[in-house]
């Protein structure tokens, strides 16, 4: 462990023997005895060296007690990490930050991990600096839109560790309107959100290759407990941040291509402003509108953003996609 590491652990159990109420006034010799129990420190010059550092690099406000022969907080409410000594302004920050954890805990997807996120709420120690009439009104003007419903949350806490712990797993799965189960034994790689909607890359064994799969729509998984995996096991080089680099969403097929639209002026003020995707470049701007390029795979998230804009956006090329989204215009127009 970096001596970085270990030194500012040592702070933080030095911080709880100082505020531990049942032992106040912990002396250096007790200090000396927990951090030698937990860190091997034998060195009663090094606990003094660990308290200055508390004092000047933490502003802890650590005091020595002759009477008690032990050292003490001057400020009883000082915390290592705590946040009473941040300006109102940074606590109106992180009391934005917690409005939104406390949104964000109730989506079904997150419900396993809202232990998680109390604990959290919790070591940010807002709720004692604000009394319950403030937090209500951040709750008045701060609004954020989450999916009501999502299937297969009951089975994310065990996709993270299987992901994490690169263990193999045995997926049952059903397509859309397919009656078959199909079983994958899964290398899962990553986790990733789309819409409100969650997915799973992994290699999937039956076919040799890399897939992503919606997890609403697995029925359940096994844990392979004798099989782990890693990428050299089936010849892929797996990059998370460059996968899905040239795609919206999680349809992957084909090859990345340059895409240029024209964006009425009405769609480029948005566009501008909250891009497509990251590959996003103005060729031109003029009264009549402006033309982006993209380097995107053609895929269905893409079509559905554009078709959204309805006659706002209009593809100048590649021919193949302006194509398909004119014969989808005209199914469309078929049905009014």
């Amino acid at each position: 462990m970096k001596s970085s590491k270990l030194s500012f652990l040592r702070y933080l159990l030095i911080d709880r023997c100082i505020r531990n109420k049942q032992n106040p006034y912990p002396s250096k010799m007790y200090l000396l005895d927990k951090c030698r129990d937990e860190f091997g420190v034998n060195s009663p010059s090094t606990i003094e060296k660990d308290l200055q550092a508390l004092r000047q690099e933490f502003d802890a406000p650590i005091k020595y007690s002759k009477k008690n022969d032990g050292y003490f907080y001057s400020d009883p409410n000082y915390k290592l990490l705590g946040v009473h000594h941040l300006t109102e302004e940074h606590l109106d920050a992180l009391n934005f930050v917690e409005t939104f954890l406390y949104e964000f805990k109730a989506l079904p997807v997150l419900s396993n991990f809202s232990d998680a996120v109390d604990k959290v709420l919790d070591g940010l120690d807002i709720t004692k600096k604000f009394n319950d009439g403030q937090q209500k009104q951040f709750d008045n003007f701060i609004q954020l839109e989450k999916s009501i419903y999502s299937k297969g949350n009951e089975l994310f806490s065990s996709l993270i560790n299987s992901t994490k712990n690169h263990e193999v797993i045995r997926i049952h799965y059903q397509k859309f309107d397919v009656d078959e189960i199909e079983t994958y034994d899964f290398h899962p790689y990553l986790i990733k959100e789309f819409k409100g909607l969650w997915y799973i890359t992994g290699y999937a064994e039956n076919r040799e290759g890399i897939r992503t799969l919606g997890i609403d729509r697995i029925k359940n998984i096994e844990i392979l407990s004798d099989k782990t995996f890693s990428y050299e096991h089936h010849n892929v080089n797996f990059d998370r941040e460059a996968y899905f680099k040239n795609c919206i969403g999680v349809t992957l097929k084909g090859k990345p291509q340059e895409i240029r639209l024209l964006l009425s002026p009405i769609a480029a003020n948005y566009i501008k402003t909250s891009k497509i995707h990251n590959s996003q470049e103005i060729i031109r701007e003029d009264k009549d509108g402006v033309e982006i390029r993209l380097k995107l795979v053609d895929n269905n998230e893409l079509r559905s953003i554009i078709l959204s804009w309805g006659n706002q956006i209009e593809v100048l090329s590649p021919f193949s996609l302006r194509k398909k989204i004119g014969e989808e215009i005209k199914q469309l127009a078929q049905k009014y």
